[in-house]
């Protein structure tokens, strides 16, 4: 299966996908919903800390974020996200320091690189979406990223029926400035601090 880059200067760039079931692409419709509301990303950087094929990174790049950071923790993903960044380069020319590709546990990204790659920056959009049962995951990099003092957008994928409840996740933030929706999909969008 292959994802499309819906916008920017990759748009309709075929992304590879994992074949294993280890990772959950977002939803064509709320990645639709995201990126038409905030079309441009021009010095902003992008994070996905649970990238599987990189495909919202991507997109952010495609729409002019300055650097994307993707994380993927399981092999077969973090091998695709790879390919998929060497393509991306050689087809469009993107240069290779403006995509970070790293296979670390979340907690641990968020641990050894918050403070490192954003230091103190107001213009990050960090993007979660774990395994939707990971309950425990969730609250553990939320209060990782409060306590680190991000002060980014903080972009957070759940499902109203296998992930943690939706007051649970908005009442972390400090500022929610816009909720997306589709089926049981859900993205809570805001500030921690």
């Amino acid at each position: 299966m292959a994802l499309k880059i819906l916008g920017g200067v990759a748009r309709g760039y075929p992304l590879a996908t994992p074949r294993a079931e280890t990772t959950r692409p977002t939803a064509v419709m709320i990645k639709r919903k995201l990126f038409d509301w905030r079309q441009r990303l021009d010095d902003h950087v992008f994070v996905d800390l649970c990238a599987g094929s990189g495909a919202m990174g991507f997109e952010a790049l495609s729409r002019g974020a300055q650097r994307v950071f993707l994380n993927e923790l399981t092999r077969p993903a973090f091998h695709v996200l790879k390919d998929n960044k060497v393509n991306l380069e050689r087809s469009f020319g993107f240069d290779a320091t403006q995509i970070t590709v790293t296979n670390l546990d979340v907690k641990a990204w968020v641990q050894r690189e918050l403070t490192y790659q954003l230091p103190e920056t107001d213009s990050a959009i960090l993007y979660l979406d774990p395994p939707y049962e990971n309950h425990a995951l969730y609250m553990d990099v939320l209060r990782l990223l409060k306590d680190g003092g991000f002060r980014g957008e903080l972009w957070v994928e759940a499902d109203r029926l296998k992930g943690p409840k939706r007051d649970d996740l908005t009442g972390a933030f400090q500022t929610v400035i816009k909720t997306v929706e589709q089926g049981d999909h859900f993205v809570v969008v805001g500030k921690l601090v």
